[in-house]
């Protein structure tokens, strides 16, 4: 009896000390983020625009919780938000209120959910369902129509984005000034035939006050924080002195250059001379030194595209890692994945007195391409005419210095300008990309239906990388903390490596061989010729017979080798999945069985004691 006594108020213990310890941290704000990239902190950025609130912020969060029909994973992304919105709650000390509400129809929750703004998508059996929050601050307002689980790596820059934009009451201003359709082509909009804004100009216009520049006659805007110039083309004189005299004056600049904008060939107007922007004035004054006669190609870092021939690695469309990314500069420290197409290159010129910082270059397997190939060339010959140097190449670079003008010897002849100023007083910053497209949706972003709502899902880091730029020369540093917080789909970076090695070898062997073919079919043509000149047929020489049997064979034994290379890969790619797949098996299992094991030493050694 004392021994069932004895077990059952050691049971009747560990059960009060469960229900305590569930209590207790229900109370006690303690969390533990085990993510790589931290993606459940809430990261500094964050903070730091929490602490400078101004006034009060109510957060009303709606949604449809009772619904039988939500698919789970709506639930729990739900959830994840709800806990989020906590956080901000504590961290804001009493500068944050949290409402939660679910709008069941006919109520006046769901009235007010649709006077916000929130949006209700439908459900496949025809139900409405809210999930998206309203930011009150006194009398201004700012709604996240619908929290996407697809973009669940933005919902921290989402909701703090909301919350900035609420507390602040006037908007920074950007200059575009741009002749490609950033904002859209009205006319095939009008018609349904496409022509939307660029995703890039929605996501500006969310965090700042923009104007729109084309080929302006007049002066630069003298109240705008930031000049965007994207594809300048055929500058005259009076527009370069504008550009000059703007940074000489304090005024922050990106300039996107480009040797062969796809985005411009893509517009449908009239087919120019060249798809290419340069500005060489301003550019060697910068001592920047750029060729807008060539495209840089990376065997290394090529992109897999469909050709007539099936799929392509494909030099000039660059997909850019980490390694090739600045890891030290605020830009691109925390970017993963970008795409370039078809860029140009950027250096320092020898005699320059500014500072040149490379902020994404390429691997060393690159070369150059004239841009003049690009429209005559196939994708398969383009690939081969890579001549790869060992030399890496910059797509974005940061100039820093005390500026000089350009115009040395005085204004442009029409311009009368009495505060003409000859250099920059203090350090100034220009940031240069030598492409454009990778700002464009068809290299950045996807656009997707979600029930009925459209979806702008990023591909890669491209948008990222434009805002990120636009927010650093602005100077707001705060959310760029914040939005590139990493990926919680990680990709298997091994497996990517040895399949990228050996398409490089594939390549390698394959334009060998290509070129063996070549010469040997120049030979064949021109014999042919000599024979049709002829007025009796002739028997080929038995060199040349000999040169095709060894051709043959040639070709015969490179396929065996190629063959070989994809077998290789196979293999170490199975054997890698193999032992990922075993150390999920065993690790935990086994880290559990030993704990075990040693508990229940320990406690038969104090039992024999």
């Amino acid at each position: 009896m004392k021994s069932w006594s004895l077990n059952g108020i050691i049971l009747l213990l560990l059960l009060v000390c469960l229900v305590a310890i569930n209590v207790i941290a229900h109370h006690v704000p303690l969390r533990l983020d085990a993510t790589t990239d931290k993606l459940y902190t809430i990261s500094d950025g964050s903070k730091k625009i929490l602490t400078n609130l101004k006034d009060p912020v109510l957060v009303k969060f709606y949604f449809s919780f009772q619904n039988e029909q939500l698919p789970p994973n709506l639930k729990t992304y739900a959830q994840r938000v709800v806990e989020l919105l906590g956080e901000y709650q504590k961290i804001a000390s009493g500068k944050i209120t949290l409402e939660v509400f679910d709008p069941k129809p006919d109520t006046e929750e769901e009235e007010w959910a649709t006077r916000y703004g929130i949006k209700a998508p439908k459900l496949p059996n025809g139900d409405s369902i809210f999930f998206g929050a309203t930011f009150v601050q006194v009398d201004q307002e700012v709604t996240i129509p619908f929290f996407d689980p697809r973009r669940q790596e933005f919902l921290e820059y989402d909701i703090t984005l909301a919350i900035h934009r609420v507390n602040e009451t006037k908007l920074p201003k950007i200059a575009i000034w741009t002749d490609l359709p950033i904002n859209g082509i009205p006319q095939l909009m009008m018609q349904r035939q496409g022509g939307e804004p660029w995703a890039l100009s929605e996501e500006i216009e969310k965090l700042f006050n923009v104007e729109f520049l084309q080929s302006p006659s007049g002066s630069i805007p003298d109240d705008i924080d930031l000049l965007m110039l994207l594809h300048p083309k055929n500058l005259s004189d009076k527009q370069l002195y504008q550009i000059d005299q703007y940074v000489l004056k304090g005024g922050n600049l990106f300039i996107a250059l480009d040797p062969n904008a796809r985005t411009e060939a893509a517009t449908g107007g009239p087919a120019p001379q060249s798809f290419a922007s340069d500005l060489p004035r301003l550019l060697e004054n910068w001592g920047v030194s750029y060729n807008s006669n060539q495209v840089v190609g990376d065997l290394q870092l090529a992109t897999s595209v469909n050709s007539q021939n099936g799929v392509l690695r494909y030099p000039p469309w660059i997909s850019l890692g980490v390694s090739q990314l600045d890891q030290q500069h605020p830009i691109t420290s925390q970017l993963e994945q970008l795409l370039f197409a078809e860029a140009g290159n950027l250096s320092p010129l020898d005699n320059a007195t500014t500072i040149f910082e490379a902020l994404i270059k390429t691997s060393p397997n690159s070369g150059n391409i004239d841009a003049f190939q690009l429209r005559l060339g196939t994708p398969e010959q383009i690939a081969r005419n890579i001549q790869v140097d060992g030399q890496q190449r910059t797509l974005l670079a940061q100039i820093q210095g005390t500026f000089q003008s350009a115009f040395t010897e005085g204004t442009p002849e029409g311009v009368n300008d009495e505060s003409f100023v000859k250099e920059s007083e203090v350090v100034r910053t220009i940031l240069l990309a030598s492409d454009v497209d990778w700002m464009t949706d068809s290299f950045s972003i996807q656009r997707l239906n979600l029930l009925g709502q459209s979806i702008v899902q990023p591909t890669n880091d491209n948008l990222n990388l434009a805002l990120n730029i636009i927010e650093y020369l602005s100077g707001n540093d705060a959310l760029r903390e914040i939005r590139s917080r990493g990926q919680f789909q990680r990709p298997f970076t091994r497996v990517l490596a040895l399949q990228q090695e050996a398409q490089i070898k594939y390549q390698q062997e394959e334009n060998q061989l290509q070129t063996s073919l070549d010469k040997v079919q120049s030979e064949l043509n021109n014999l042919l010729q000599d024979v049709q000149k002829g007025d009796k047929e002739i028997l080929l020489p038995r060199d040349v017979q000999d040169q095709i049997a060894s051709f043959r064979e040639q070709e015969r034994q490179t396929r065996r080798e190629l063959r070989e290379v994809r077998k290789i890969l196979r293999q170490d790619i199975e054997e890698l999945g193999n032992n990922l797949l075993l150390a999920n098996l065993l690790i935990v299992p086994g880290f559990v069985g030993i704990l075990g094991f040693l508990i229940y030493r320990r406690r038969t050694n104090g039992v024999r004691t």
